[in-house]
């Protein structure tokens, strides 16, 4: 084999694992994102909640003095 045909297979080995580092990379990323979003979803709701809860009490009160 010429020198120019192994520095070739070596390129593509090399090209190879960059694609796989490259996927593995991406499905990390991924999944940190899933768990970030889950967790801004779930303050959202609990924000919700309070709003809601606070939206009714005032209610109470205005409803009370009138």
């Amino acid at each position: 084999m010429s020198r120019h045909t192994e520095n070739k297979e070596e390129i593509l080995k090399i090209y190879g694992s960059i694609d796989l580092i490259n996927q593995r990379i991406d499905n990390i990323e991924n999944n940190h994102l899933k768990h970030i979003q889950k967790s801004i979803d779930r303050i959202q709701w609990v924000m919700t909640v309070i709003g809601l809860g606070v939206l009714g009490q005032v209610l109470v009160l205005v409803t009370n003095h009138l």
